[in-house]
């Protein structure tokens, strides 16, 4: 995973776009991050998943279908799981507009 990251990451620095490496580096990046971080991702002061969305929003503007799919699928899941939780402690927080759970408000 380390090397398909660091891999994905050297194609993006070239002058010409690819919507399939935008979209690995992103899938890349999601697993090292779950495996490193044990399944967290909403780290204060370090959190992967601003990086994750970038690159796979810029996947979804490549004009390959099975791509643009499965970048859509990794964003709409990263949104729902990240919603729904405390961005504090990480805890759910039911119904809150702020990002913050009862106990931290």
């Amino acid at each position: 995973l380390i090397l398909a990251k660091h891999y994905s990451e050297k194609s993006l620095e070239v002058d010409s776009f690819d919507s399939i490496s935008a979209y690995n580096f992103s899938l890349a990046s999601i697993l090292l991050s779950v495996e490193r971080y044990e399944g967290v991702l909403n780290i204060p002061g370090y959190s992967p998943i601003p990086t994750i969305l970038f690159w796979a929003r810029k996947a979804q503007e490549g004009e390959s279908l099975p791509i643009k799919g499965g970048a859509t699928k990794l964003i709409s899941i990263i949104e729902a799981k990240v919603k729904g939780h405390c961005a504090y402690c990480t805890k759910e927080a039911e119904g809150s507009s702020f990002k913050r759970c009862v106990r931290c408000l």
